[in-house]
């Protein structure tokens, strides 16, 4: 065990939201956890209680941080989250970490089922884009090839990239059409609280966190900071 773990102080203990349930983790923060079918298992998603001007006036609901992978489990529990967890009101946004399939798969699915605008960095806007319009799916022979020149010589493993040829596709079948840029820097009013964009590169293209000064919450995506 490292032993820096014993520094860390984790004020829930071990406990999970169920599935299709929520847990509030500050005042107007909800943790939603879904299931993944690979590893790593699961993925932590975010709902933030939020106000923005509508054409007849402010309108009251929720902005969703990251959305599972394409996969009709994951509808079946956002549509379970929508029946018990938001108070009866809309979504009005989804923000997307970064461009991986367990973050952005369903963004598409989310906007077109609420009527609202993606929020995301513009690189990973155009890369998702791109793979998911693209003929490789981020697998095949060229990919197996870059892996190979950069050290990845076991043939499991190359062997496993040659195969996803859809591996993009089957997971996020397709990005909205547009999007609002986040950049490193920007700062977004969410239900009258300022959410600072914190990027990252590495992980992904260009990863942006959420951080709240306020409520001294981090949302990372994937990105430790």
């Amino acid at each position: 065990m490292n032993a820096l773990e014993s520094h860390l102080h984790y004020p829930l203990g071990s406990a999970l939201p169920t599935p299709g349930g929520s847990i509030e983790v500050a005042p107007g923060i909800l943790w939603v956890r879904m299931a993944l079918p690979f590893a790593l298992d699961h993925i932590n998603l975010w709902l933030l209680r939020d106000c923005m001007e509508g054409e007849n006036g402010p309108i009251e609901g929720w902005s969703v941080v990251d959305c599972c992978i394409h996969r009709d489990e994951a509808k079946a529990q956002w549509e379970q989250i929508f029946a018990s967890q938001l108070q009866g009101l809309p979504i009005l946004r989804v923000i997307c970490t970064h461009m991986h399939p367990d973050h952005i798969g369903l963004a598409h699915w989310l906007c077109e089922r609420w009527k609202v605008d993606l929020w995301i960095s513009a690189a990973d806007y155009q890369v998702a884009r791109f793979a998911c319009m693209g003929a490789n799916g981020f697998g095949g022979e060229r990919s197996a090839a870059y892996f190979a020149a950069h050290g990845m010589n076991d043939e499991g493993s190359v062997e496993q990239v040659r195969a996803r040829t859809n591996y993009f596709p089957n997971l996020v079948p397709s990005v909205p059409d547009s999007y609002h840029r986040l950049m490193d820097g920007s700062v977004l009013e969410i239900g009258g609280l300022h959410w600072r964009c914190i990027s990252g590169y590495g992980h992904a293209p260009e990863h942006i966190a959420l951080y709240c000064e306020d409520l001294a919450v981090l949302i990372g995506g994937d990105m430790m900071l």
